[in-house]
Parts: C-alpha cells; structure tokens; sequence
C-alpha cells in the first residue's frame, strides 16, 4: 500500500476510536448572557486564520490549506474527555458549514467546539479553533433593552445596536467586533455601528463581541442581532384584488370557493385583518374560516389571502351578499359579491352533443363520399345484386375503344401507352380477375368489312362503351365511335358510355356538338399512370362501379393464377418500352378470351 494510502487509513482510524489532539488548536473563549424573558440565539463561527490573514513572517497552521469553507465541527461537554462530532441539525442546533446557529440559550450548551476543515494533511493536524462556550443568564436589570430585532428604513442614516451594551454606561467607549452573514465588517468598531445610508445589503444577521475581564480571566461577550431592511410604514388603506367581480355564477347542489386577496403596504407593527363576512336582509355575520396566509411577500407590499368554502351552495345564497373585508392601521376596506345561479348547464351539453354529432356525421359524410365506389361495391357483392349480363340480348360486357391512329405520339410523355391500356390492362383485370367479356376491334373482329358497319354492330351487342380519351383520339378518326356510341345510346338505354380520361386534352372545334354535350354529362374516370396499374387502384374501383353486375364466378381463376405473360402490372410495366401498334401476326388475338367465341366477320 503506499504511503498517502496507509496514511489516510491512519487517520480515518484515529479520529473514530479516540478523536483527534485539540492540544494545539487556537482557543477563544465566549460569554453568552441570556434573558429569561427574550429568545435570544447565539451563533458560533469557525474563524479560521486564513493566508490572506496572516500579519506575521511566521506560518500559520492554516496557510497551506485552500478550501476553508467546508470543516468539521466538534463537541466537548463541560467536565468530559469525549468529543462527539456534530454530523447533523439538532432541535436547538442549526449546523450550516462554518456556523452553528444556537435557537434557544440552555444551559447545557456550554462547553468547547471545536471546527476544523475536512480536506487537510497530517501536517495541518493543528489547523483548528477550540471556542469554550460559557452560558449564563442576564443579572442586570435594564429598563430599554436593545432589541433582539433591529429595522432599518431604506435611503436614510440609522445606526446599528449592540444588544448586549445597551444598558452599560461605557457602551459607547467599548470596542466592538462587527461581523454580517459570518464576514468580518469591521475588528475595532464601537456602539453603535453607524451606517451613512441603508441599502437593501444591510439587511442579515450580525454578531457583536466586545471583551469583558474580571481579575482571573477574559471572556469575550457575544450577541446577536436579526437587522432588516424597511421602508417608510404606509399611509393607504389595503387594496382588495380578488374578488374583482360583483356577481360570480354557482351551480345549485356543488361546492364553491371564494377567494378574498388583499395587498396591505408595509408597517412596521403589522396587524392585518382579514375575513368573510355574510349579510343577509339587515343581519350581517362573520364566516368562520382558515386564518390568512401569505402569499406573496416583498419589502414594499404583503398579498394576504382568506379562502370561502361552501360544500353545497343553496338557494338562500343566492339571495346573499358575501363580503370581503381586510383591514390595516389607517383603515378598512370592503368588496362585495352577490351568487347568481349557473343556467345553460343543460343547454350547454344539448349544444356539445349536438355539435360531436354533426361533426361526426359531417366526418361520416365525408368518408362515404371519398369512399363511395369501394362502398358501392361491397354492397352489390353483400345483397348479390341481379346478374345484369343475363338476357338482354347482349354478347359483350364492353367495348374498348382507344386512339389506333396516332397513339404512338403519346407513348413518350407517359410509361404506359393508351394501347398498352387498352389491349393489355383491361383483357388482364376485367376479363382474367372479374370475368368480363370484352370486345377489341383488333382483337375480336376479322379485317376486310366496312369499319363504320362493324363498330355500329358491336356498339349494339355491347352493355357498355369505354372509350379512352386523349388527345390523338378526339383529334383523330377514332372519336367517330364515341359518336356512334352516343347515338345509339340515346336509342338503346341498356348501352351505357364510360369516358377514361387518359391525357388532358382540349376540345377541338370540329368536334360534333352531340359528343360535346356527351363529354360533360357522360361519368369519366381519370387515369393517373403508374398508380392506376395494380387491379387494387381507385382507378379500377371506378371502372368496376359502372360496368354490369356480374355475379357469376370467374372459372378461370383469380390473377395469381394466371400464365406468367399475363402479369402485365408485375412485368410489362417494368420491361418498358410499353405500347406500340399490333403485330401483322396479330398476337393480341387470344381464343380463350371470352369474347373470342363471339367474333364478328365480314
């Protein structure tokens, strides 16, 4: 172990089985005389000679320690060898580092303490003050006995007393010590200390020690003094702030609490009064209530507060008159405050709930706005609405009709090409996952017959027309079958139109006005690229809405059953480029397609 080590736990070993030497500690030796019929507190501070107090060549034992703010304090009763360290607050006792603070003069405190710092060497083993405290009681009789408690008016000159010379004749010759909040103001001074003008920093305790000798020995008499800054007493009545009102609402059968808070100015003999008081007719009663307390406090102004409870306010309330009363030396003031009972309470949650209610029907509304093609859905799938491709007469569930002229303009401005979607998206959702029959011009019907014939034809064997716009379609040939569409729908009310808007356009003035009139009135879903691809999209919500009920299952499965060719939103998308006009080998022509079976022919 090395040697700080073994020297620590030499120390540590020592002070706990028999104290420390206090041979060579500095001794100092106090009087403190108490009255039998004052409180008077006594305080003891651990005056260590510091560096900066070192007048003498010599070193003293406490020039080589730094930190002499945190020591230890000790305790030697009269008659006794032991020496108790004092480690805590006691009833009579306040320890707070270099101070002990005595509340209450008994004769069993007398005795030596002994301080000395906590952080030292072996070699400042004599680094300590030994104070032998006597006490006895005051045996002089003195008609005007100084104060324990001193004021000071701010912004004047006043003079600070000595308690413990204020009824000697030779008060004013002796040479006093005066310390303030345990510093040293001033080593010789006299009774009483004068002060040129007082400053809130004025304000703390002080300790007066003057020398008193008799023919054996010298004491050094203590006393201590509370000094506190004031101001001039005030000259107004006190201010009442709460209540502010005349009228306060209360709720029949509830509890109330009425606070009366007034502002007294400062006085030097404080007596402030404050209270509830009921008037009821010509009868006027004092309520019984918790004392006033303090709950705001500075040198000027004192908030004082007194607190009315009701447990249960009654109609007899009503018709009183509650006043607050607070009084000081120059007068009285009073504020008064009248219970009105509390209506609307009902009408108040009438007018929540009805509020919560048309909130959550206007929240309601919104949502079955938002989502009312996804609702309409699940209510046709939930009542099995009538199959609407039974009967009628009718091969086709729809017809698709795109731009087949002119749409390779578009594929650059958009991943998916109107082709793409009509050729390859809906065949793949509408025909393999719902089960529709569906009709391409490409697809389903054979070259050679007269185009204006064909699509008439299949217009009349279709329950619906989808026909997607951009524009190379209202620009282009194509838009005469939206317009033979239009006409035979205004003939045959089972052909119903769905308008795709697949790029913005703008209508060209050639454009016949019956499909003007069509483009405003007819439903039109908007396509949004990529995010309409997958079959869960909005966008084929909205197709699946105003296309036929079909309630007969799809026997040839749903789309993860499908050919690996036919996951067009999986693979087409991504092996872009999409689009582009069909090959002379017409592989867009699929048998299996339902609509295969009906094709047409020249």
């Amino acid at each position: 172990m090395s040697y700080w080590g073994w020297m620590f736990l030499w120390l540590v070993i020592g002070e706990r089985s028999k104290g420390f030497n206090i041979s060579g500690c500095s001794t100092k030796r106090f009087l403190w005389t108490y009255s039998a019929k004052a409180e008077d507190e006594f305080v003891l501070l651990c005056d260590l000679p510091g560096p900066k107090q070192s007048h003498v060549p010599e070193r003293l034992p406490c020039s080589g320690i730094k930190d002499l703010s945190d020591v230890q304090w000790y305790l030697q009763p009269q008659n006794e060898d032991t020496l108790r360290e004092i480690t805590k607050n006691y009833s009579h006792i306040l320890l707070n580092k270099t101070t002990l603070r005595f509340l209450t003069a008994e004769m069993n405190n007398a005795g030596s303490y002994i301080c000395r710092p906590r952080a030292r060497s072996p070699s400042d083993e004599a680094c300590c003050v030994r104070m032998d405290l006597a006490v006895e009681p005051r045996t002089d009789t003195c008609v005007h006995p100084v104060p324990r408690t001193q004021f000071l008016t701010l912004g004047t000159t006043d003079s600070i007393y000595c308690p413990s010379l204020g009824c000697h004749s030779d008060a004013q010759s002796a040479e006093v010590t005066w310390y303030r909040n345990g510093q040293l103001v001033s080593e010789k001074g006299s009774n009483p200390m004068q002060l040129d003008e007082i400053y809130d920093f004025h304000e703390g305790t002080y300790i007066c020690d003057h020398t008193r000798s008799d023919n054996t020995s010298a004491w050094t008499v203590r006393a201590v003094v509370q000094v506190r800054t004031i101001v001039k007493n005030t000259t107004l009545q006190p201010d009442i702030l709460r209540p502010d009102k005349d009228t306060l609402e209360a709720e029949l059968g509830k509890p109330l609490t009425i606070h009366c808070k007034a502002r007294f100015g400062f006085e030097k003999d404080f007596k402030p009064v404050i209270r509830w008081y009921s008037k009821d007719s010509d009868q006027k009663l004092e309520i019984l209530t918790a004392e006033g307390r303090s709950v705001q406090d500075t040198v000027e102004n004192k908030d004082i507060e007194c607190v009315l409870h009701l447990k249960e306010v009654t109609r007899s309330d009503l018709h009183k008159t509650f006043i607050c009363f607070a009084q000081n030396s120059i007068g009285n003031t009073t504020r008064s405050i009248h219970l009105k009972e509390k209506k609307g309470v009902l009408f108040l949650y009438v007018l929540l709930g009805t509020v919560a209610t048309l909130v959550g029907m206007l929240a309601a509304g919104a949502a079955l706005f938002t989502y009312r093609t996804e609702i309409a859905l699940l209510c046709r799938a939930c009542r099995r609405s009538k199959d609407e491709a039974l009967g009628g007469g009718k091969e086709f569930d729809a017809f698709i009709s795109y731009a087949k002229w002119g749409s390779f303009e578009s594929e650059t401005a958009s991943p998916v090409s109107e082709e793409d979607l009509a050729l390859n998206l809906f065949p793949e959702v509408l025909e393999n996952k719902y089960g529709y029959t569906l009709c391409l011009l490409e697809r389903d019907v054979s070259p050679g017959g007269v185009y204006t014939e064909d699509i008439v034809r299949i217009l009349k064997k279709s329950r619906r027309g989808i026909f997607i716009l951009s524009p190379s379609y209202v620009n282009g040939p194509s838009v005469f079958e939206l317009q033979a569409a239009v006409n035979l729908a205004l003939q045959d009310r089972t052909l119903k139109l769905i308008l795709v808007q697949f790029r913005s356009f703008q209508e060209p003035e050639s454009l016949p006005h019956l499909v003007m009139k069509a483009l405003r009135a007819l439903p039109t879903v908007t396509w949004r690229g990529l995010r309409s691809v997958p079959p869960s999209s909005r966008f084929w919500a909205q197709i699946r809405y105003h296309m036929p009920v079909k309630t007969r299952k799809d026997s040839r499965g749903t789309i993860s059953k499908l050919p690996r060719e036919h996951s067009y939103w999986k693979d087409s998308v991504k092996q872009k480029p999409l689009g582009g006009a069909p090959s002379p080998g017409n592989e867009h022509r699929s048998p299996e397609l339902p609509c295969s079976s009906g094709e047409l022919t020249w």
